[in-house]
Formats: C-alpha cells, sequence, structure tokens
C-alpha cells in the first residue's frame, strides 16, 4: 500500500472516530443537560406549590381536608402526582396518580432530605409503575406542623426527546458519514485524474519530443551532407534539398498542430457566427483538390435544407480538413465522400472513404495523441499524429459527439453531431 493510499485510508478513519467522538459528547452532554435544567424547573413547581399551600392553609384547621383538596387540583392542573405527607410518613393529601398510593415514604431519600429542611430533587424509575419519575421534595412547616410535599413528574416525554434526538443524531452521523466517505472517494478519484493528466503530460512532451527531433535530425544529416561536399552534385543537392524542405514542412506542420491542439483545450473559441456549411465543405474540397490521388474521387453534393451553424469557421474547416485529409491518404482506389445535413436539433457530419480500414481495437485509439494506425505510412505521408486529436476537441468545443465504423479493407466512415443552440 502506497503513501497516498495510507493517508487517505487514515484521514478517513480519522474523520468518522472524530465525528463519532462528537456526536457521543454532543447526545450525553445535551441531554445531561436537559435533564438537570428540566429537574430544576420541576423543584422550582414544588416550591412555588409549597408556597401556594401554606397561603391557602392561613386560619384553616382542618389540615388534612386542605391537603386532600390542594393535591387533587393542582395535581390534575399540572399533570403531576402530589403527595402531602407529616413528619411521621403519614399521607394528609394524594393526587389522583397511576396505581396506589405509597405508605413508605420515609424510605425515599428525597423525603428524608426534605424533613431535615432541604429542598431537593432527583430522577430515579419507580420500582411501582416501572418508569422514570423526577422526584422533588421541599419542607412543609406551618405553626407546629411540619411535613413534607412531594411531586412526582414523569420523565417519559424527555425519555422520548432522548430517543428521538439520539435517532436524529444518528441519522445525521450516517449522512456525515457518507459525506466524509464520498469526499475521500473524490480525494481518490481527483488523484487519480491528476495522476493521469501528469502521465498524458509526461507522454505528451516524450511524443512531441521524438516526433520534433526526427525531422530535425534528417535536416541536420543533409546539411552536413551538403557541407562535406555533396554541394558539387547539382542533381543530388536538389534532392536532399527537397528533403530539407518536406522536412521542414513537416516540423512546421508539427508545431502549428500542436499550438492549435493547445489553444482548442483551453477552449479558446471567442470568434463564432452563423456559418454555411456547403460554402465551407466546397471551400474544403478546393483546397484537398491537389491532394487526390489519381483513381481516388472526392465526392461533395451539398444539400440545401442544411441550416447555418453558429461556430468559429476556421474550427469548423479545421475538422473537416482532417477527417477528410484522414481519408484521402488511407484511400488508393475510390472515394472518399463528405456529406451533411440538419436535423430538429444537430448538424450531422459525415466523411466516408474505401480504403484500408481499421481494426476494432485501432478505432478505440485513434483519438490518442500521436497515435498512428500506420506509423511508417502516416510519416510517409507528412502526418503529425495529431489531426484526429484536433477533431476530437474541436467537437467536445461545440459540444457534439463523434463516433467511427471501420473494416479492415472496406473503409471508414467518422460521424460528427453537433448540437444546435
Amino acid at each position: 500500500m502506497n503513501v497516498k493510499k495510507k493517508f487517505l485510508i487514515g484521514y478517513a478513519a480519522a474523520a468518522v472516530i472524530a465525528l463519532l467522538a462528537f456526536e457521543y459528547a454532543f447526545w450525553s452532554n445535551g441531554f445531561s443537560y436537559l435533564e438537570k435544567q428540566s429537574e430544576a424547573g420541576y423543584l422550582t413547581q414544588a416550591e412555588m406549590l409549597r408556597d401556594i399551600l401554606l397561603a391557602e392553609l392561613q386560619g384553616d384547621a382542618d389540615l388534612a381536608a386542605s391537603s386532600e383538596a390542594f393535591a387533587g387540583r393542582y395535581g390534575e392542573k399540572y399533570q403531576i402526582r402530589i403527595t402531602i405527607i407529616d413528619k411521621d410518613g403519614n399521607v394528609l393529601g394524594e393526587s389522583d396518580g397511576p396505581g396506589p398510593a405509597m405508605s413508605n415514604h420515609l424510605d425515599r431519600e428525597e423525603v428524608r432530605k426534605a424533613l431535615a429542611g432541604e429542598s431537593n430533587s432527583m430522577i430515579r424509575r419507580s420500582a411501582t409503575f416501572g418508569l422514570d419519575y423526577c422526584y422533588c421534595a421541599v419542607p412543609l412547616k406551618k405553626g407546629e406542623f411540619q411535613g413534607v410535599i412531594r411531586t412526582a413528574v414523569p420523565m417519559e416525554e424527555l425519555r422520548n426527546m432522548d430517543d428521538e434526538f439520539l435517532r436524529s443524531t444518528v441519522f445525521a452521523a450516517a449522512i456525515l458519514l457518507l459525506l466524509a466517505l464520498s469526499l475521500v472517494m473524490y480525494f481518490r478519484k481527483y488523484i487519480s485524474a491528476m495522476k493521469a493528466v501528469e502521465k498524458q503530460r509526461r507522454e505528451f512532451v516524450s511524443n512531441v519530443t521524438h516526433e520534433l527531433k526526427t525531422p530535425l535530425t534528417s535536416i541536420r544529416g543533409f546539411v552536413e551532407t551538403l557541407k562535406n561536399g555533396a554541394m558539387e552534385d547539382v542533381g543530388c543537392a536538389g534532392r536532399f534539398l527537397d528533403i530539407i524542405d518536406i522536412e521542414t514542412e513537416r516540423l512546421g506542420n508539427l508545431i502549428d498542430d500542436t499550438l492549435l491542439l493547445s489553444e482548442i483545450e483551453h477552449k479558446k473559441d471567442v470568434r463564432q457566427e452563423p456559418c454555411d456549411v456547403n460554402e465551407v465543405i466546397a471551400e474544403v474540397t478546393e483546397l484537398l483538390a491537389p491532394k487526390v490521388k489519381p483513381h481516388v474521387r472526392l465526392i461533395f453534393t451539398p444539400d440545401p435544407g442544411v441550416r447555418p451553424f453558429t461556430c468559429n469557421r476556421d474550427r469548423l474547416k479545421q475538422l473537416l480538413i482532417n477527417l477528410a485529409d484522414n481519408g484521402l491518404k488511407a484511400t488508393e482506389f475510390g472515394a472518399v465522400t463528405i456529406q451533411c445535413k440538419s436535423t430538429a436539433s444537430h448538424l450531422i457530419l459525415e466523411i466516408a472513404d474505401t480504403g484500408i480500414g481499421m481494426e476494432a481495437e485501432q478505432t478505440e485509439r485513434i483519438f490518442e495523441r500521436f497515435y498512428r494506425v500506420d506509423k511508417g505510412r502516416s510519416r510517409a505521408q507528412g502526418g503529425t499524429g495529431l489531426g484526429l486529436s484536433i477533431v476530437k476537441h474541436i467537437v467536445e468545443l461545440y459540444r457534439g459527439s463523434i463516433r467511427v465504423e471501420s473494416r479492415p479493407g472496406e473503409g471508414t466512415t467518422f460521424r460528427v453531431e453537433l448540437p444546435y443552440y
């Protein structure tokens, strides 16, 4: 496992662990805070009820009847259980609540603390009802009477909130985990893409260097030969100068194609105008006429139904030249046919030849830079190996598509579809 993979795995693991730790801390601390706030609120409520009871007992001698009525009235109002007991544990008032009234109040810690003069509260599960309650107990003193007012508030709603919060937290954690994994996958793809780009860059530099070196080596060799005496032989010197001229032209074409490809790759195409496609194709056929071999025809029949296509005229012309020129180079007998038509949404161009054709594995690679089906034949005819790569980038520049169909010995057909906008 390489360093980058280890880094990505370590990053993902650290992110997940940190995420889970944060979620757990947030859940536990958040619920603990909510629970404490609720407990404090319920204790304040119990102290308020104590104050109301003491106010209502002014001048009232029947403590038990008043306590029972008070517990019933406020227990129903606040939906809580209220118990009023004296210091001996006798129940003076009990609100209606689930289950039987308890008789062992003095066994409860909160009651003992209240009898000792301390208002207090605690949350625990009721053995009688099997639910969590917040028990609050506050001292109750009036004259010679000493007792406790005790409230029991069910925590079921808070527990349900806790469960809902936990589910929401787990859901949020899962979403964040998926996001983290997505980011990891994105970084992996990004690194892979960067590696691919870097590989293409190295291959491109290597190929360009090789392609430039070949004609330069040839030029240098013939110049040295001429300098070493071949200039005296007029026929030989003329032949060598012709070769130098051919190699120089090839070198210039390679540089021009490289610059053109770079320009297209950077989407530099600010000059756009409605172009008469038939007119552009006619110019291309006229330009390529000198390259047509004796037993080959270059055929184009204009279609008056073709709508103008908005583009850079030079780009469209370059696309057609490269495809038609490739067809002419590959064809010894027969024809190269250019056709165009318009559909409701696309301009369709077809360039078909009756040349040597290609194998299926070759058609998959023909748009690669410097890939040649027949290297010796291509170099002999002055090809740079960039023509079809330029075609592909021009098609992509206009958000179109290009397909190729070919059979060895039967010919090749390129179909270009460019959308109208």
